[in-house]
């Protein structure tokens, strides 16, 4: 079957993820600890479906304020496919140097803060260009990308870097070249992608040993509950306030970060 293979292929992913990248996931969790224990914002971007990643990370179930996903709807936003908003756009625009830029000057930056890219390429200019501006601005900076990928290809920045090359910590997604892993027979090319998939599985890594981290200094955040069991008025009750610390301790981070 060839869900078995991808079954197969992503576990090898997996498992790679898990044997080479824990204690750079392990570091990257310090800072964002450090970041977060000193009210500052963990921002993370990523075009095309790599936002995906981001939006899993907050707000979402399971999931604490202190982290920031940047949105940009020019490129993060397909459903359309075609017309407005659509594919061609998207991928038109990630491409476009200096985008990034103006992006990045609607945020009030500081050297506290760190600065997340996923991009599973690695090589477009506008993921780029937001890792140089938050370098440039004091942050660190951590690349989550397919290092086989952005290895063999060309960066379209002017810089001629690759994301890995522009931030100063690299998590490899250990995806191979070409995103997809299942070749089946009459298809010209391979299907199924695991990039989306294994940078979810990174940023979620990634929070949880943040919260580690946090606990172990004395610092507890609200977490942002599951609400769709089956529960007792009370129980309702308490799921709502705690879903509303949530978005106040949200709104309290990130209050003048725009400009």
């Amino acid at each position: 079957m060839s869900a078995q293979q991808f079954f197969n292929a992503f576990r090898n992913v997996f498992d790679q993820i898990e044997r080479t990248q824990l204690a750079t996931i392990g570091k990257v969790a310090g800072w964002a600890a450090d970041t977060i224990a000193a009210d500052r914002i963990v921002f993370l971007f990523g075009s095309g479906h790599s936002f995906i990643p981001t939006m899993d990370t907050f707000p979402r179930i399971g999931s604490f304020p202190g982290w920031l996903p940047i949105h940009e709807l020019s490129t993060s936003y397909m459903a359309n496919v075609l017309g407005n908003q659509g594919l061609r756009q998207a991928l038109f625009i990630e491409k476009v140097e200096g985008f990034g830029r103006v992006v990045m000057e609607n945020y009030r930056l500081d050297p506290r803060d760190i600065m997340i890219c996923i991009s599973n390429s690695g090589v477009n200019a506008m993921g780029i260009d937001v890792a140089l501006t938050a370098k440039e601005h004091g942050l660190k900076t951590v690349a989550i990308t397919s290092l086989a990928h952005s290895q063999a290809s060309e960066s379209r920045h002017s810089s001629h870097k690759r994301l890995f090359e522009a931030c100063d910590i690299v998590i490899d997604t250990c995806v191979p070249q070409g995103d997809a892993l299942v070749e089946v027979a009459g298809f010209p090319h391979k299907v199924a992608s695991a990039s989306t998939i294994a940078s979810s599985i990174i940023m979620q890594s990634i929070a949880a040993e943040t919260a580690k981290v946090l606990a172990s200094r004395g610092i507890t955040l609200p977490v942002y509950p599951s609400h769709n069991a089956k529960m007792t008025p009370a129980e309702e009750k308490a799921v709502e306030q705690m879903a509303d610390a949530v978005l106040a301790e949200h709104a309290r981070r990130i209050n003048g970060i725009y400009k």
